[in-house]
């Protein structure tokens, strides 16, 4: 079965929050969009860490093994779509009153392998550029 680009993310996604919910995370929101009149951009998991508060915005990466990138799905994530993402994140929290909240940038790579249908995921906290 040859999966699509968007089915393997929300894939990535569901596994991601899943993950979360089992290591200490209460998942906020999903696919945030930062709207402005035009899509700018999103989110795609907003969690709180239920042990420290700390917000965690998540960008989740997934591949295919054996496709292009898939040992290092973090990779994707360059320097423009870094600074897109801090973007987003300030309007996330001016619009919810929460520009004083402690809050990271994370990002979950996954690799995903579709025969035995399992999935390799690291959780990468605090990435920066």
């Amino acid at each position: 079965m040859d999966l699509n680009i968007k089915t393997i993310g929300k894939q990535g996604e569901t596994i991601a929050a899943d993950y979360l919910e089992k290591n200490g995370y209460e998942i906020l929101e999903t696919n945030f969009q930062n709207n402005l009149g035009y899509r700018v951009g999103e989110i795609d998991i907003i969690a709180r860490e239920n042990e420290t508060g700390e917000l965690a915005f998540v960008e989740v990466k997934a591949r295919k093994k054996g496709s292009w990138g898939a040992e290092n799905p973090e990779l994707a994530i360059t320097r423009a779509k870094y600074k897109k993402l801090t973007r987003i994140i300030g309007r996330y929290l001016r619009q919810n009153n929460l520009d004083d909240a402690p809050h990271r940038l994370d990002a979950i790579a996954i690799e995903m392998d579709m025969g035995s249908r399992k999935a390799k995921l690291r959780h990468l906290k605090y990435i920066y550029y």
